[in-house]
């Protein structure tokens, strides 16, 4: 095994690693939905692509690549976070507390 590949991980480890890459989701996707008229809107597609390799995820073009970034958060969320993304509504969620 190359030590490359013993480095790669399959998921988010950490909270701060999880907050890095939230930022850098949001920046390429402002950057994306502004049609490329930022500065460095290339640059942040290689940047996303470089941070999907180090857990082992492919994707083929801008928007697969900020699809699959948010498929790593949104994974981060459910085991750790605790968070239903799409599944249960804000009234839902907020209603667990009615009793506190």
């Amino acid at each position: 095994m190359s030590k490359n590949s013993s480095q790669k991980k399959n998921s988010i480890t950490s909270s701060g690693e999880y907050y890095r890459l939230l930022e850098l989701y949001h920046d390429a996707y402002d950057r994306v939905q502004s049609g490329g008229t930022g500065a460095g809107y290339s640059g942040i597609h290689y940047e996303v692509m470089n941070e999907l390799r180090r857990y082992s995820l492919v994707a083929n073009g801008r928007e697969d690549a900020l699809h699959a970034l948010k498929g790593l958060l949104e994974e981060y969320e459910r085991n750790v976070l605790g968070s239903k993304t799409n599944q249960q509504s804000d009234e839902d969620y907020l209603s667990k507390f009615d009793d506190l």
